[in-house]
């Protein structure tokens, strides 16, 4: 069983060596350079807390006159029944001691008691569908100047129900606010130009990110050198000559991108991108996800700067 264990453990991280091994070929494996919170998130909205401020006050004001008028109704549920009961008793007998039931089969019972089931269903359905009546003034305990708040059907358009809400607390659109405030500020910022061009730089950054990786698998450290900037261009010199006695051969087989994070510092401008597909380990014939953000920055004091990458978070 030991060594059962033990070979186990040894595969498992055997494995996990190779999958990271895997990894590290791919162009900024590891994550280098700057980096920023990408993560967009949507604040709350308050109205909907607004609209239900006065639910529970409204809900414990309702209680007392429900409990009220329970009891009535039993009571008079109860009396009915018992009623209708005894007057059902007194004609059963009278009819046996009239002898009105000589002569009377087994089936004509269970008909006749069929009969009267149904009759005391239908008027038992009658009864539940009829209206409980209102609570009068004097019978409130008190209460005779109490309505009845009334409830929105959950079915009727929003106007109505817009017309019917109560009253805010005041303490709570700021307690809102500032929650909402809480969330934008940890959420990253979406600054673009009124003339930015979305569709035209998601397809020129597809284009950079299959170039860049076809010269990383070259060793084409020069080509490289025009799309990042030069404190990141070291880093990468230096991890793409530890691969040497290597080299990767990675072959992008699907990409895709989207615009996560944009802001301006100054002159200059930021954008994050983020990059989703599958790559393919020629060598190795193995397949691995891509999920990398490549972080650029442009100076727009400088005329015809380009964009560069200043930043990769690689998984």
């Amino acid at each position: 069983m030991k060594s059962f264990l033990t070979l186990l453990t040894t595969f498992v991280l055997m494995l996990g060596l190779a999958g990271h091994a895997e990894a590290a070929k791919k162009f900024g494996s590891g994550g280098l350079g700057k980096s920023y919170n990408t993560t967009q998130t949507t604040p709350q909205k308050t109205a909907p807390m607004q609209q239900q401020q006065a639910t529970p006050a409204q809900q414990q004001q309702a209680q007392p006159a429900t409990a009220a008028n329970q009891p009535a109704a039993s009571k008079g549920n109860f009396m009915k029944g018992m009623l209708g009961g005894l007057l059902a008793g007194g004609l059963f007998a009278w009819l046996l001691g009239s002898g009105a039931f000589e002569g009377i089969q087994f089936m004509d019972i269970l008909m006749i008691a069929g009969v009267g089931l149904l009759i005391f269903m239908l008027l038992r359905r009658k009864a539940a569908a009829q209206p409980q009546p209102a609570m009068s003034a004097a019978g409130a305990g008190g209460m005779g100047n109490y309505q009845e708040p009334v409830r929105p059907d959950p079915m009727a358009p929003t106007e109505p129900m817009q017309r019917q809400q109560p009253v805010a607390d005041p303490v709570m659109p700021a307690a809102g606010t500032a929650m909402s405030s809480m969330m934008t500020g940890n959420s990253a910022p979406m600054n673009l130009p009124a003339d930015f061009d979305k569709v035209a730089f998601i397809g020129a950054a597809l284009d950079h990110y299959r170039a860049v990786q076809q010269a990383w698998n070259d060793g084409d450290m020069e080509k490289i050198r025009g799309y990042v900037d030069p404190d990141l261009f070291d880093g990468l010199v230096t991890q793409r000559a530890e691969m040497e006695s290597e080299p990767p051969r990675t072959e992008v087989l699907d990409l895709s991108a989207d615009i996560v994070r944009a802001d301006q510092e100054g002159s200059i401008r930021q954008i994050s991108v983020l990059f989703r597909g599958r790559c393919r380990d020629v060598l190795e014939n193995s397949e691995d996800g891509i999920f990398d953000t490549w972080h650029l920055e442009r100076d727009t004091s400088k005329a015809n700067s380009p964009w560069l990458v200043v930043g990769i978070e690689a998984e």
